[in-house]
């Protein structure tokens, strides 16, 4: 039984490092979009998002197994690695290795509503310790590097994020 669902704004998004990225917050959330010289290919971008997280609710610490993150991709732009984070510790995550399973690939538009796309479940419960964070990768999908240097298929938008809590 859920006791807590935490959920967070997209515009709570935070870049790893971000030169290479454009970078805009909106009022419906954040948009991340690929910027490159003439004929060089942009590198994946690594993005974090916190879940505000109660780790003790009446005595009891709680624990997580389902974690949601709303997105929506241009033609160019998808998401190949999502972490959970629990303050310093990964716990688990889903990643698209090079050359072998784009299938765990996530594009497309998947900002308003919950689907196989966006829910991503644990093997096993996890008893929080510190704090939720979802980390993500975005790369770049057939980037025509001759398009002016924001390519507006180049993007993400992520729109929240959130876990469900027991």
């Amino acid at each position: 039984m859920i006791k807590h669902a935490s959920w967070v704004h997209g515009n709570a998004v935070v870049t790893e490092l971000p030169s290479g990225l454009y970078v805009q917050h909106w009022g419906w959330g954040t948009e991340l979009a690929f910027t490159y010289r003439l004929g060089q290919s942009p590198a994946k971008a690594w993005c974090h998002i916190p879940i505000p997280t109660p780790v003790i609710v009446d005595n009891v610490r709680l624990k997580a197994q389902t974690f949601f993150l709303m997105f929506k991709t241009g033609q160019h732009a998808a998401i190949d690695n999502i972490h959970v984070f629990d303050g310093p510790h990964k716990v688990h995550g889903w990643d698209v290795i090079e050359g072998s399973n784009y299938a765990a690939r996530r594009t497309g538009d998947h900002s308003r509503g919950l689907d196989s796309s966006n829910v991503f479940v644990l093997p096993e419960p996890h008893e929080v310790m510190f704090g939720l964070s979802l980390a993500f990768a975005i790369a770049p999908v057939s980037v025509n590097t001759s398009l002016p240097l924001k390519d507006p298929e180049g993007s993400v938008l992520i729109t929240g994020a959130g876990a469900d809590l027991f």
